[in-house]
């Protein structure tokens, strides 16, 4: 009977075939065109908070990044700067 090979060393041996002979370059990121000339704002929220977030998007079938840029352009109406978002 033919003995099996182990795990470890199929796993060794398929990493090995894995590796490419050349190297690769890497490509740059490319933004969509959408997001050209745009930053991203990113915060820490609680988990039900996000999912409060994502839940109201499903509701009222929009993005929420939608909903973020509606808020962030009603805090700006609030305090009296631009809405420029």
């Amino acid at each position: 009977m033919k003995q099996r090979r182990s795990i470890a060393k199929a796993i060794q041996q398929a990493a090995q075939d894995a590796v490419p002979s050349e190297p690769t370059t890497v490509q740059p990121f490319k933004k969509a065109r959408t997001r050209e000339g745009k930053k991203m704002i990113a915060a820490p929220v609680d988990p039900a908070g996000w999912q409060t977030l994502k839940i109201l998007a499903a509701e009222l079938d929009r993005k929420s990044e939608d909903l973020i840029r509606e808020a962030l352009g009603d805090l700006f109406t609030k305090y009296g700067k631009p809405r420029v978002v």
